[in-house]
């Protein structure tokens, strides 16, 4: 599997101060991200991931993007697109109005590499962000959150991707990588969900309860903190991680130390790598990256 990164931009990240947007209440307004520890948490991250037998693969930040009113969202290069990790490579339409010129450049970035791409319809009513989704190729399962996901974005990125089984989950967060993980085996196959379920909906947690029976699967409970957090307090994003076969990539601890345990029984490593320069945008682990 080769997993993509966007290098900062020469200018320095939000080197005029965080934005805000309305849904994201992680986006800490105005807060200048410090270069040293950026790069320094960006380059454990990236030693992290050269050490697993998968391919990290850099690209420039975009020089359009880095102007007067730098559109530096692009460092989470989950947002744009999603990939089967088998070589189709799906186009998404941001649910973001000002992150949709993203879409296409990306677009482009990708087809330059030698990748074959399609897009969802770019419609009204069509809004998909890959910080919304993840995809397990071993059994073609898409999870998508419908927060800044419409259910038509859902429906056409599953349709794009060919999924099989799909389990959408409505939750508190801006994105279900803000609650929500899946876990794999070694060989790929789904091992088990993380999720915080108190800030799930009620028929959301119907629909988690079914598919973790009908499925078999696991699911570990983790608190708000672990996850976004509450309206008083922002979460650790311990759950915003990278899942890869056999090993989880996560930013924090987990609250309850014994989870841990119960991931090593499944045959999973946890390795806990800082991100805290990237969260002041109100991103992690799972949002710097995405596999192709």
């Amino acid at each position: 599997m080769k997993i993509l990164m966007v290098k900062t931009p020469l200018s320095g990240w939000w080197r005029t101060g965080v934005p805000k947007y309305n849904d994201n209440p992680a986006m800490q307004e105005g807060r200048i991200p410090n270069s040293k520890i950026l790069a320094s948490e960006r380059k454990r991250l990236k030693n992290i991931i050269n050490k697993t037998e998968h391919e990290l693969i850099e690209i420039d930040f975009p020089k359009e993007l880095d102007q007067k009113e730098p559109g530096h969202d692009f460092i989470f290069i989950r947002d744009p697109f999603i990939s089967n990790q088998k070589g189709k490579v799906v186009i998404l339409r941001s649910g973001e109005p000002l992150r949709r010129r993203e879409n296409d450049i990306v677009k482009n970035i990708l087809e330059e590499m030698g990748y074959v791409t399609t897009s969802i319809p770019d419609k009204k009513g069509i809004r998909a962000d890959g910080g919304e989704f993840y995809f397990c190729r071993e059994g073609d399962y898409l999870f998508s959150g419908i927060q800044r996901n419409t259910r038509k974005g859902i429906e056409s990125t599953a349709e794009a991707l060919e999924a099989k089984k799909l389990l959408i989950l409505e939750g508190l967060g801006y994105h279900l990588d803000t609650f929500f993980t899946p876990v794999l085996h070694k060989n790929g196959t789904l091992a088990a969900l993380i999720v915080c379920s108190e800030i799930l909906s009620i028929q959301s947690k119907k629909d988690l309860i079914y598919f973790s029976e009908t499925e078999d699967i696991p699911v570990f409970e983790i608190p708000p903190m672990d996850a976004i957090g509450t309206s008083k307090k922002l979460g650790t994003f311990a759950v915003n991680a990278l899942p890869l076969p056999g090993l989880l990539i996560r930013p924090n601890n987990f609250t309850d130390s014994s989870l841990d345990q119960k991931l090593s029984d499944l045959g999973i490593e946890c390795i806990v790598t800082p991100t805290s320069q990237f969260q002041l945008s109100g991103g992690s682990i799972h949002c710097v990256t995405n596999e192709l």
